[in-house]
């Protein structure tokens, strides 16, 4: 029988009203963080898309595709002050000073929040999708549209700056939006910043339209693997949790 609060010496008391009635060795109290509903389909749907990425960079020819010559055509049949201006801000936006201040906030918010392994998942999204498009590029090769309006460096396939809008884009579903019904009107936000980060590359002829695809798919697929591998690490698997 355990003796009521008030009869508890006073050091107890302090121990128990600061650690609870279990004493210092009881375990803490842990959130498990939620980033998809069923981590194992996550987890299957990203592996898919990168194997994709794989199989595009290792058949994608150095020179552009029909597809991509059309695109690139019809991209400069539409060009005008207006939409010149948008894709410039897009490409500040997906370059370091406008990336790295973007990753900066949602860390921010992450840590205010006290929620470290979101915060670590997405530093690890964020540093590995951009290598994995260094290393596609290096070993592909391919070279970029002539004439672009703007001049980056490196290789042409996979867009580095549509890869950071995948990853980007579907962390901040997984990350600030919970699983169920409610997050399907989020999905088609996130689709929507990455097709218009893929639209601006080829706009300003930096990017083939083959180019933009892998990219994306790179994205998506590092953000979906790396949050599913983290929350089956860390927390109960999806069939522990209520529908």
């Amino acid at each position: 029988m355990g003796l009521a609060p008030d009869s508890l010496p006073r050091w107890r008391r302090r121990l128990t009203t600061r650690f609870g009635r279990e004493g210092i060795g009881a375990p803490a109290h842990r959130t498990v963080e939620r980033f998809v509903a069923d981590p194992v389909r996550a987890l299957e749907i990203g592996s898919a898309l990168l194997g994709l990425v794989v199989l595009m960079a290792a058949f994608v020819p150095a020179a552009p595709l029909g597809v991509d010559r059309s695109w690139s055509d019809a991209m400069d049949d539409i060009r005008t002050h207006l939409l010149t201006r948008l894709a410039l801000f897009l490409n500040w936006l997906g370059r370091l000073p406008g990336s790295l201040t973007a990753i900066a906030i949602i860390g921010l918010l992450l840590l205010a929040q006290r929620r470290l392994l979101a915060l670590a998942t997405f530093a690890l999204v964020e540093i590995l999708a951009p290598l994995f498009s260094s290393i596609l590029k290096a070993l592909v090769g391919r070279p970029r549209p002539p004439d672009g309006l703007v001049h980056p460096v490196g290789s042409s396939f996979p867009s580095g700056h549509v890869t950071y809008a995948g990853a980007t884009c579907i962390a901040l579903v997984l990350l600030f939006t919970s699983p169920g019904p409610a997050r399907r009107w989020w999905w088609p936000l996130a689709l929507l910043g990455i097709a218009a980060m893929a639209w601006s590359r080829t706009y300003l002829q930096v990017h083939w339209l083959s180019d933009v695809v892998g990219g994306a798919f790179l994205g998506i697929g590092v953000a979906l693997v790396g949050f599913a591998v983290a929350q089956r690490a860390s927390g109960p698997r999806a069939a522990d949790f209520p529908a």
